[in-house]
């Protein structure tokens, strides 16, 4: 029953937050917001966080908490991949973040990359990971719907949200952004 409530609340925040229009916001900014949320956690696990953002501002047509709810997912299972490798505090335990600018067919983008050396997902799941309902955690450790929605926030955004890993070595989730305009 908590199951089913918890899985009902988040299909009815994410459809809430669909209805409203998107507005011109700095991606620094959304993403400035969710370290506020996550960098104690962080810590207290003992990760590494290596940033590189670019200085000047990007600004994206967006749903700001819509783009945050998918950071914070896919931070959210770096942290998993990476507490589930090193349980404890280890040089290797490294989360990386990077923001660049890149054209896709002649249209400008942001890619965020994030990079975890964590466990990593197998061969023969990894086309399963954005299904809905599934999930490689242990059962009431997750719903399995959060890289599905992060997945339809992303392609609602006219983006791509990419997954590449090898088992026990990284995950690496790559998302790129249509740019609309600059600071």
């Amino acid at each position: 029953g908590d199951r089913i409530a918890t899985i009902v609340r988040s299909l009815l925040s994410f459809a809430r937050i669909r209805k409203e229009e998107k507005c011109i916001m700095s991606i620094h900014e959304i993403f400035s917001d969710t370290m506020s949320l996550t960098s104690a956690q962080i810590r207290k696990d003992g990760i590494h966080l290596k940033v590189d953002i670019p200085s000047e501002p990007i600004k994206l047509p967006v749903h700001p908490q819509q783009i945050q709810q998918v950071f914070l997912n896919v931070i959210s299972n770096a942290r998993f991949a990476l507490n589930q490798k090193y349980p404890g505090t280890h040089e290797n335990k490294i989360l990386e973040i990077k923001f660049d600018e890149l054209t896709i067919d002649e249209q400008p983008y942001v890619r965020i990359v994030f990079l975890d050396n964590g466990s990593g997902i197998s061969d023969n799941i990894i086309d399963k990971v954005v299904n809905p309902f599934f999930s490689t955690k242990p059962n009431r450790m997750g719903t399995g719907l959060g890289l599905s929605i992060s997945h339809g926030i992303i392609t609602e955004h006219g983006g791509k949200l990419l997954i590449n890993s090898v088992k026990g070595e990284f995950t690496k989730v790559t998302i790129n952004l249509p740019i609309t305009g600059r600071a």
